[in-house]
């Protein structure tokens, strides 16, 4: 390479110390070599999505979507992986992320084409959501269905020759009608949550919305969900569509409470139906054959024992693969022959192996291969081929290689007994060369895949572990009786204490610096510890609790809080069960919480809280209280889970290492802090 003309050329041995001295600065001025992902690379962690095998069996498509903090959004694009090259290429961006009611990104695998040339999905493009094409060699996408109304739903029809979808009401009229109720005034009945925004107060395809409940629990939709929707019938081959059919708005299911929550199915080519009921400890998985009307049911250890999550059948065999998941969710697949009988190992995971983060999702199968999402509880996700007789794996695509070569923290998975004989279980990260006692944050809830913030996103794992915590990740123990709250409860108490019992007689951690946070039934799980002991030092929260100053603004009639509330938990209205709500409300145990407390919660649940926050800030335990604008249950905008992130790291590391971050556009929340902790201490004193 041809340096600058008539740049005067410097001796090697001046050269090598200069960079020798170039080196040294670097190193001088880089953070340590063993550090894990920061709290902004744990935010923009990529995942893999919606997968989806070409009919030939020869491409699997799917989806990367990573976050970005700089424009608070999602960079979006689809991907083709041919299997045979063993390379990945991107084949088309996919437009603004359209986010699901609870809060993550709506999944929807895409279509292909009957020849294997194209592939259909919904994109949402300059505020439309609508039917885009791409090509499957990468040559090009463009736009097939935009029109006046959104595209709420997207499927191939029983022959594959053409696209069904489903569009709602104009973009216009919902705009219009959000308006004109603005300027009225908004009638309360049973569908308005007076806990939200209620005027485009959260997301709905994309677009900041009016939202209505729509009668199961906390299911939302949006203000003209009861609207007749226009179902259509797009021919593939000439992209050519009769006259829509208007159709009813989609029925409600309501929230049922039964031990078995969810039915597994899967159906061959030529007609059989696979299905597992009852997926837990005595699951039965079984197949009627369609042309016959037989029955035949696996009897293999593997399909008796364990937990199934996930049905798919392998093309042009008679065979199913199905995933299974111990305690700690760790994923292995297997494939039963169903003729034969035979069940056998395809591949073992150390945490995910899937199609995605979510644990019910199946790997994507063609008669050779099955394409999965793999993630373990310190490696993020990535997705690889899997050989289905030979069991060989390759690595297809890794978007988060970068992350790959930081340090990672030693990871256990732990099992142990409660007093009532149920087991516990958990993934414990420590410090790499971590000596002597270190402070414990707990996180409960679920620990499937990579164990980036918890479930919820929202406690930054990674750098907790290199500020010198132990990190403990529990999942909920199993109940039988999904009525039991409050044994679920007690049993998140138990887990702790045991778990704290464990690990300091190890001499792993300090038992009086424990800390404890968590969202949803997780948050519930921390504010019971917090009461009903005195394990914790510190604690955060993620969602609202059940006091009995919300009651009444949810128990309207007409919805089923009420019967929700009865079924799950035993509450009545306040003056009826005057004495559960005791034991339960943290608003009316307020005396009894004596860690200092961080509730960091979406603005949909935020004035649920306001008796909890309003009663301990008149007290002496230190509490600070964060809502987040537009969020729902689950926090989606970037820029909002890596403030989230940052701040319950800084709050654990300030009450259990009196640690006081040096940048100055931090030190307003230190000062805040220091006057809380100088109030009780100053309480504490008289």
């Amino acid at each position: 390479m041809r340096g600058r003309p008539g740049a005067r050329r410097l001796p090697p041995a001046v050269l090598a110390a200069a960079a020798l001295l170039a080196l040294l600065a670097l190193l001088a001025g880089a953070p340590a070599t063993l550090a894990g992902p920061t709290v902004p690379e744990l935010v923009e962690v990529a995942d893999i999505e919606n997968l989806a095998a070409s009919p030939d069996g020869r491409l699997v498509a799917f989806r990367v979507q990573r976050p970005s903090i700089e424009r608070n959004s999602y960079a979006i694009e689809w991907r083709v992986a041919d299997l045979a090259a063993g390379r990945t290429v991107r084949i088309a961006g996919g437009g603004d992320p359209i986010y699901g009611d609870a809060g993550p990104l709506e999944m929807e695998p895409p279509i292909w084409s009957p020849d294997g040339r194209f592939l259909y999905y919904r994109a949402l493009v300059d505020g439309a959501i609508g039917i885009w094409r791409a090509a499957a060699d990468g040559s090009g996408s463009r736009p097939i269905v935009v029109g006046d109304a959104d595209v709420e739903r997207l499927e191939t029809s029983a022959d594959g020759q053409a696209l069904l979808y489903r569009t709602g009401p104009a973009r216009d009229a919902i705009a219009r009608a959000e308006r004109s109720e603005y300027d009225e005034g908004i009638l309360v009945d049973e569908s308005v949550d007076l806990s939200q925004n209620l005027f485009r107060g959260a997301f709905v395809n994309g677009r900041l919305a009016s939202q209505r409940l729509i009668g199961r629990w906390y299911q939302r939709s949006g203000l003209l969900w009861k609207a007749p929707r226009l179902q259509h019938r797009l021919d593939l081959p000439s992209l050519r569509e009769p006259e829509p059919e208007p159709v009813p708005a989609p029925p409600v299911t309501p929230l049922v409470p039964t031990p078995n929550l969810f039915r597994l199915s899967a159906r061959s080519v030529a007609g059989d139906a696979a299905t597992l009921d009852d997926p837990g400890e005595a699951p039965r998985l079984e197949v009627r054959r369609a042309a016959t009307g037989q029955i035949v049911r696996c009897g293999a250890a593997p399909c008796r024992t364990g937990r199934i999550v996930a049905l798919a059948w392998r093309p042009e065999h008679d065979q199913i693969l199905f995933t299974a998941q111990d305690r700690f969710y760790r994923q292995s697949l297997y494939l039963w022959d169903v003729a034969g009988g035979r069940v056998r190992l395809a591949a073992r995971g150390d945490g995910l192996l899937g199609g995605g983060r979510d644990p019910f999702q199946p790997c994507a199968l063609t008669p050779g291969f099955a394409v999965c999402v793999t993630a373990g509880a310190v490696s993020p996700p990535r997705l690889e081929r899997i050989a289905l007789e030979r069991g060989a794996r390759a690595l297809l695509l890794d978007p988060n290689e970068a992350l790959r070569g930081r340090a990672m923290p030693r990871v256990e998975q732990l099992s142990w007994k409660l007093a009532d004989g149920r087991s516990a279980t958990g993934t414990i990260l420590t410090p790499a060369g971590a000596g002597g006692r270190a402070p414990l944050f707990v996180h409960h809830y679920q620990c499937p895949g990579y164990l980036r913030g918890g479930t919820g996103d929202e406690f930054p794992f990674a750098p907790m572990v290199d500020a010198g915590f132990v990190v403990a990740c529990l999942n909920m123990v199993p109940f039988d009786e999904p009525r039991d709250g409050l044994g679920r409860y007690s049993a998140a108490l138990a887990s702790v204490e045991r778990l704290v019992d464990l690990l300091a007689a190890r001499g792993l951690i300090d038992r009086g610096r424990v800390g404890m946070g968590g969202f949803s039934a997780g948050s519930e799980a921390t504010m019971w510890v917090a009461i009903n002991s005195k394990l914790l030092s510190a604690a955060a929260i993620a969602s609202a609790q059940y006091d009995p100053s919300t009651y009444w603004t949810q128990a309207v009639r007409g919805r089923n809080f009420a019967q929700v509330m009865r079924d799950f938990l035993q509450l009545g209205a306040p003056e009826e069960t005057p004495e559960r709500w005791k034991l339960i409300a943290p608003s009316l145990n307020v005396s009894r919480i004596a860690a200092p407390l961080l509730m960091q919660l979406p603005e949909q649940e935020a004035r649920m809280a306001s008796e909890l926050h309003g009663r301990l800030t008149n007290g002496t335990t230190p509490v600070e209280m964060y809502a987040f604008p537009d969020e729902g249950h689950v926090k989606i905008q970037p820029r909002h889970r890596h403030a989230v992130y940052r701040r319950n790291l800084d709050w654990f590391r300030y009450w259990l290492q009196d640690h006081v971050d040096p940048d100055p556009a931090r030190a307003e929340q230190y000062r805040r802090w220091e006057a809380l902790r100088l109030r009780r201490a100053g309480s504490a004193a008289k």
